[in-house]
C-alpha cells in the first residue's frame, strides 16, 4: 500500500474513471511513476465446487492520486480518465485522512467478526477506541447479529463498513 502523506508540489485528489476501468488507471499510474491509491474490496464468489477470490474497487469510479500541475495532464491523457476532481488545501487534508481510515480499514477487515452486545443500537454514533481505526468515528448498523461501524468517505459522497468486536467501540454522548 502506498504511504498517503503530504507533498508540497503536488497534491492528492480523486480521478473519476470511465466505467470499470480503475485497475487500468492504477496500471498507468505505476507505469508513470505517479503515486496512486486504489482501495480494493475481497469478494469471494462460489462456482459450482470451487470459489473464485477476486477484489473490486471499494468505489467503483474512482482511483486516488497525488500529481503534480505537470502530472495532471499525464493523467488525464491516460484515456481511461472522466475527470479530475478539484481539491483545495482543507479539502486535501480531509482526504488525506479519510484515506489513511480506509487503509487502517483494508487491513482491519483481516480480523474475525463477533457477535453484538445489546447496549449499541442501530444509528447510534461510536468511537473506535482501539485497533487500527482508533479514533474514527462512525455510525452502528446491525446486520447478522454483529457490529458494522460505517465510515463517511465526504468527498464521494459514499461510505465504507466494518465490522469490529464490541471491546474496540464505545457509545459516543449525544
Amino acid at each position: 500500500m502506498p504511504e498517503i502523506i503530504q507533498q508540497e508540489d503536488s497534491r492528492w485528489t480523486a480521478v473519476h474513471t470511465r466505467p470499470r476501468c480503475e485497475k487500468i488507471v492504477a496500471k498507468y499510474c505505476c507505469r508513470h511513476n505517479i503515486n496512486h491509491y486504489l482501495p480494493l474490496r475481497r469478494r469471494a464468489k462460489r462456482y459450482q465446487r470451487r470459489t473464485v477470490e477476486t477484489f473490486l474497487p471499494l468505489f467503483p469510479g474512482y482511483v486516488f492520486v497525488q500529481v503534480s500541475a505537470e502530472q495532471r495532464s499525464v493523467v488525464m491523457h491516460s484515456g481511461r480518465v472522466a475527470a479530475l476532481l478539484p481539491t483545495d488545501d482543507a479539502s486535501e487534508i480531509r482526504l488525506i485522512e479519510e484515506l489513511r481510515t480506509i487503509q487502517a480499514m483494508e487491513n482491519a477487515t483481516l480480523a474475525a467478526e463477533l457477535v453484538v452486545q445489546p447496549e449499541l443500537v442501530p444509528g447510534k454514533p461510536v468511537l473506535i477506541t482501539k485497533g487500527p481505526l482508533q479514533g474514527t468515528n462512525g455510525i452502528v448498523e446491525r446486520r447478522h447479529h454483529k457490529t458494522r461501524v460505517t465510515v463517511n468517505v465526504d468527498l464521494l459522497g459514499q461510505s465504507v463498513s466494518v465490522d469490529l468486536d464490541m471491546e474496540e467501540v464505545n457509545a459516543e454522548d449525544e
